[in-house]
């Protein structure tokens, strides 16, 4: 199977598990930086960690990230691009 199979079969699991998405672009680039995260831990663990990872468990986590990448960007003309509700930080010590 070639990596593509493999990101798309990604995505029809992803989707079976959580059929929904995001219709806030911030919140949908949340997943795909949750996904992100978990590749680059993959990585700097193979690296400085080989006994906690190897280049399967990056390949894996290579394979998720494209899966949530394309559902990001399957869902561009569906984002609400607007502003949050914002409050003032009142009696934050900074």
């Amino acid at each position: 199977m070639s990596v593509m199979d493999d990101v798309l079969v990604e995505v029809r699991r992803a989707v079976g598990i959580f059929p929904t998405w995001p219709t806030d672009p911030l919140h949908a680039l949340a997943v795909l930086g949750e996904e992100y995260g978990e590749l680059n831990k993959a990585v700097l663990q193979s690296v400085y960690e080989p006994e906690k990872s190897n280049a399967d468990d990056v390949r894996e986590e290579a394979i998720q990230t494209a899966a949530m990448a394309l559902r990001f960007i399957a869902s561009l003309n569906d984002y609400k691009y607007s502003r949050c509700d914002e409050h003032t930080q009142n009696g934050v010590i900074l």
